[in-house]
């Protein structure tokens, strides 16, 4: 059988001379190829064959297209893109150098002059692409090459022409859009509309890596790692490295703000800032120890460790398809029909294993509602350690009601009480109290009693239809 590389060399035969694959993301391959025409060495992005097949041979290089008018000594040119064979691909020059991935994997913390140097870099690409109404929405280490002390942003828009060409189609062949440990709040959140400040948050974190040779954030899962760029806030820099200018901290701690309306608000801004705190040579001024004003945020609780959330959702009500994450973006407030449900409390503290097993069965057989939404269990995990006011939680799920229960025991006895409510007016939609005999098996007790809940939640949904 005829590999993708062979078809590929067959495919572009007549316009490049493809050499040899160099890697791969959740996207596309990469490979090294000589432009025939002009005799020089390029980089072949060939978009992943399912992806493609999403997009069709139309849609994306039409929005890529866009990208190309780029043009900025700190912007990766894009030479070329179309279909070939069945192939979406798009063509970059060839660069002599390493992505600042590499350099982080092999170094570790950076200097703090080589971080300002490339955050200036990246910001100053980031301030033109923004003028010419194109976000990145992917910025991260491996989309940053580092040639000759200089920093070259790659990419630009592929992530918004992905997301154009395939809408909401990209869940169900498993590509995300973005990377978890550089996603901005409003990303992790599935908002509808991002602009420019999203960039600005994931340059934050390109700088804190930098510093503190880890991003904000990590965790086992994507799961663990979005939910902390919603609701957890992160370590300070100079706690973790005091060495740091607190200007420099406190202007990258400024672009991590949780809110868009309370980081830097355009990228012109913060390359102003980085040229204030450093020298022509590349060093740092004296200045540089005078903080920059920043939004005071909450005392952050103690960080956590990762949560490892063991099924396909996300905190932030991300339905995941393989790696997607893409879920409530219609904009609006969100109804009854779009709902969580909160992790069980345990009056007695003896029913764990039968209330985790209650609690999956009510997600999914609420799950099986028509028209009804259901953010998983596994998205609630987080909760069950980390309470949160409900009111925060319907915001960052996107849901417009939580399903709370809780449990009690007494001898053979369980008495559960169950209430939908809306979160942000505190009403109760509705509610109930159960009595369930435990003499017999504990688990078919609970097989009764769900479909008497799933059926009072669809009566409360369908009359607040009604009524709407």
């Amino acid at each position: 059988m005829e590999s993708q590389l062979e078809r590929l060399r067959v495919a572009f035969s007549d316009k490049y001379d493809i050499e040899r694959e160099a890697g791969s993301g959740g996207m596309a391959t990469v490979y090294l190829a000589r432009d025939i025409k002009h005799d020089r060495r390029v980089a072949i992005k060939v978009l992943r064959p399912e992806l493609a097949a999403t997009l069709g041979p139309d849609r994306f290089p039409r929005e890529i297209s866009i990208v190309a008018k780029l043009q900025h000594p700190h912007v990766l040119p894009l030479h070329d893109s179309g279909e070939t064979d069945g192939f979406l691909y798009y063509v970059m020059p060839f660069v002599d150098g390493e992505s600042l991935r590499s350099k982080l994997d092999r170094e570790g913390e950076l200097p703090i002059q080589d971080t300002v140097r490339i955050l200036k870099e990246v910001a100053d690409a980031l301030a033109y692409a923004h003028s010419h109404g194109v976000m990145h929405r992917d910025i991260k280490p491996d989309n940053v090459m580092l040639s000759g002390r200089h920093a070259l942003v790659m990419d630009f828009g592929v992530a918004k022409a992905v997301s154009n060409a395939g809408g909401e189609s990209l869940t169900t062949v498993g590509i995300a859009v973005g990377t978890p440990s550089y996603m901005s709040p409003e990303q992790a959140t599935g908002e509808q509309h991002i602009d420019q400040r999203s960039d600005i948050y994931a340059l934050g974190v390109l700088g804190y890596e930098m510093l503190i040779g880890s991003p904000p954030f990590t965790g086992k899962t994507a799961q663990a790692i979005l939910s902390s760029h919603v609701i957890e806030a992160p370590a300070n820099i100079r706690g973790k490295r005091p060495s740091v200018p607190p200007a420099l901290s406190d202007l990258l701690m400024r672009c991590l703000q949780k809110s868009p309306a309370d980081r830097w608000q355009r990228a012109e801004e913060v390359f102003a800032q980085l040229e204030s705190i450093s020298t022509p040579s590349g060093g740092i001024t004296p200045t540089a120890t005078r903080p920059v004003p920043v939004v005071k945020t909450a005392p952050s609780r103690s960080r956590r460790s990762p949560i490892v959330i063991p099924a396909i959702a996300v905190i932030a009500a991300i339905l995941i398809a393989g790696a997607g994450y893409m879920m409530f973006k219609d904009g609006s407030v969100p109804g009854p029909e779009r709902m969580a449900v909160l992790p069980i409390t345990d009056i007695s503290g003896s029913d764990a294993e039968l209330v985790r097993a209650m609690q999956n069965q009510l997600v999914v057989a609420l799950g099986q509602l028509p028209g009804v939404t259901v953010a998983p269990s596994s998205a609630m995990e987080v909760y069950r350690t980390a309470p949160r006011p409900a009111a925060e939680i319907a915001d960052a799920l996107r849901v417009g009601a939580l399903l709370e229960s809780n449990v009690f025991r007494a001898g053979q006895r369980l008495r559960v009480t169950v209430q939908l409510t809306d979160p942000r007016t505190i009403r109760q939609i509705w509610s109930r109290t159960f009595d369930i005999d435990l003499s017999g098996d504990l688990f078919d007790a609970i097989d009764g009693v769900i479909p008497q809940i799933v059926d009072g939640v669809k009566g409360a949904v369908s009359k607040h239809g009604a009524t709407t």
